[in-house]
């Protein structure tokens, strides 16, 4: 066991050679005598190399005597043996306990917090309500209640589902999944209408509770009823309506539009394959620059890359190196025929469309047209048209 073999080498070992012609006398008189002997290997029929401790090694000499054999030093192990070779040596001995001292002080405090699972979420927010709750490079990891922070975090970000924290070493590893909003729904027993969310026109419409105001080919507008839930009573008009919760699926053609310049002149930058670094050391949060000598370059590109040292994949240092890139680039004035212009402009309408289309929609056909304003510039046009459901629920004089 490593705890065993540990206490072994703090009281300090050594290893004896045995030789003679009676060792299973010898064995089992230390046994007898609660002589602890391990690792007992068989060197040759008359000889034995064994380990045991300091303090039952002073015990061997009658059992010897009594079996025949005559034992002997191999080698001393452990750390009263080391002590006693550098007692003379203080310095090295004070240097090594500073190190020690100053290792187990490092190892007592986080270094490093990393977030995982989060899209919509940003880390930053997240970042900050751990630091509120104690969790932050610097703060000292045994005061950290790993599920009081958890509680505490779902409380304060609606956003999240889970969140996990785990410390490992000096760094903690925070996991989050992130919640999935459900749509706001109207309660079934409540009588609504389904009311057009956009402008389109009606390209199917079924109605599974109350009656459609709208048929396929209208054309309607953002708010136009399509399905009412009030449900008048033809043999008795008389009778107060019946009220029912509308539900169906009403899908309509809608249209997206976006427009770009149309430019024969395109600018564009390229690295010229010369690059300098500057180098900084961050011990704690103090940074100490490094070399940093003056970027000769009027065009650049920073890069900015940070590593922070780690003794395995937990022990983290408070020691980062950051390498600040800079890439030089020139600017390319390129000149494009018409056509090339033209595709370029309706790529980049198109770009602009799509961030417009929501997700469901189905895109039934594009259109690219060209038109040219009165001072000579030509317009790249993109309209893009869609079939998506616009039926949204909305509560009877709500």
């Amino acid at each position: 066991m490593l705890i065993w073999r540990l206490w072994n080498y703090i009281l300090g070992y050594v290893i004896i050679i045995v030789e003679g012609y009676f060792l299973e006398k010898f064995i089992n008189i230390c046994t007898h005598r609660q002589i602890r002997l391990w690792n007992i290997k068989w060197i040759s029929s008359s000889k034995l190399a064994m380990k045991i401790s300091i303090e039952d090694f002073r015990r061997l000499r009658p059992v010897a005597k009594k079996s025949r054999c005559r034992v002997h030093i191999n080698s001393k192990k452990g750390l009263p043996f080391l002590i006693y070779k550098y007692k003379n040596r203080k310095a090295f001995i004070i240097g090594s306990a500073v190190c020690i001292i100053t290792f187990f002080i490092i190892s007592s405090f986080i270094w490093d917090v990393s977030v995982t699972g989060n899209d919509k979420v940003a880390t930053e927010v997240i970042l900050e309500k751990l630091s509120e709750n104690g969790i932050k490079p610097g703060a000292l990891k045994f005061s950290i209640n790993p599920d009081n922070v958890v509680d505490n975090i779902m409380l304060g970000i609606n956003d999240l589902s889970r969140i996990s924290v785990s410390v490992r070493g000096t760094r903690v590893f925070v996991n989050v999944s992130e919640r999935v909003k459900p749509p706001d729904l109207i309660d079934k027993n409540l009588p609504c209408d389904l009311v057009a969310a956009k402008d389109g026109v009606i390209y199917s419409i079924v109605a599974k509770e109350g009656l459609e105001t709208v048929k396929i080919g209208d054309t309607v507008t953002k708010g136009q009823l399509l399905v009412t839930g009030t449900i008048e009573n033809v043999k008795n008009p008389e009778a107060p309506p019946l009220m029912v919760h509308s539900m169906g699926s009403v899908k309509a053609r809608t249209w997206y539009e976006a427009s770009s310049q149309v430019e024969q002149t395109l600018v564009k930058t390229k690295r010229t394959g010369f690059e300098k670094d500057r180098y900084s050391l961050v011990f704690f949060t103090k940074k100490f620059k490094l070399f940093h000598r003056k970027i000769p370059y009027n065009n650049s590109e920073h890069v900015e890359v940070k590593k922070r040292l780690c003794l395995g994949k937990n022990l983290a240092l408070p020691v980062e190196w950051v390498v600040d890139k800079y890439y030089e680039y020139e600017l390319i004035q390129e000149n494009l025929d018409i056509d090339s212009a033209k595709q370029l402009a309706a790529e980049k309408a198109y770009k602009q469309v799509q961030e417009q289309i929501p997700q469901g929609a189905e895109i039934a056909k594009k259109n690219v047209y060209y038109t040219e304003n009165d001072d000579g510039k030509i317009i790249a046009t993109v309209m893009v048209e869609c079939i998506e459901e616009i039926g949204v629920t909305q509560m009877i004089g709500g």
